[in-house]
């Protein structure tokens, strides 16, 4: 059976003729054609132009991605959540947002990343002195480094340093320094003497003297700071 569809566009409400293409917003549970939400050229075009993306604040907590996005004109769309697709080099939100603006928001997606991984370390060495006193040397992938950063372990178990370091270094030193007292519970449960230093070296390789940590690769038995 042949039916009509009336072009009118759901944004504005106006009659509008058809181009090469026709816009729509997408309604997965739709059964009935003549209820498809149409939008004319003149939306299409406003919508685009809107979105011209001047910041984004990117953040990734328990491993759920969000972005802050602040427009030209000044509007402001706080924490969406958002998926970047190395594929394409989009990032998608739960708000529909044009294509060029999902490209965009890619090249700072993929900027914020770099500098995260930067601040991950790349060496972490654990030296604990007779009494029992504890320091640690390490080195970011960004290339920061901190020498002998003396710490003090708090009650609830936390470190805390002399030395002001940002709280990025005080994250990655939090699993850093589990990772050294699993090293440890496993050599005294084996009734050996404690290590007075160890740390950890990131490594793709496994051999027969390594093993798994955390998100630190090969955990090895190291001699002085800077071997």
């Amino acid at each position: 059976m042949i039916r009509s569809l009336s072009l009118v566009c759901s944004v504005c409400g106006a009659a509008f003729a058809p181009g090469q293409e026709l816009y729509y917003k997408q309604e997965p549970l739709l059964q009935d054609i003549r209820e498809l939400k149409l939008i004319c050229p003149d939306c299409i075009r406003c919508w685009e132009k809107k979105w011209q993306v001047e910041d984004a604040i990117f953040q990734e907590e328990n491993y759920v991605l969000t972005v802050t996005v602040t427009l030209a004109d000044g509007s402001v769309y706080k924490n969406l959540d958002c998926t970047a697709l190395e594929e394409t080099e989009t990032v998608v939100t739960g708000k529909d947002i044009p294509e060029e603006a999902q490209r965009t928001l890619y090249r700072f997606y993929k900027t914020w990343r770099e500098e995260q991984e930067s601040h991950k370390l790349e060496d972490c060495f654990f030296d604990r002195d007779a009494e029992g006193n504890l320091k640690a040397t390490l080195t970011t992938a960004g290339g920061e480094h901190y020498e002998a950063l003396h710490l003090r372990i708090r009650a609830d178990g936390s470190p805390e340093t002399a030395e002001d370091i940002p709280d990025y270094i005080m994250e990655e030193l939090v699993t850093a320094l589990k990772a050294y007292a699993a090293q440890e519970a496993m050599i005294s449960s084996a009734a050996a003497p404690m290590p007075r230093t160890g740390g950890f070296r990131r490594s793709e390789e496994r051999g027969k003297n390594t093993r798994k940590t955390g998100d630190y690769g090969q955990m090895r038995e190291f001699g002085r700071p800077g071997r």
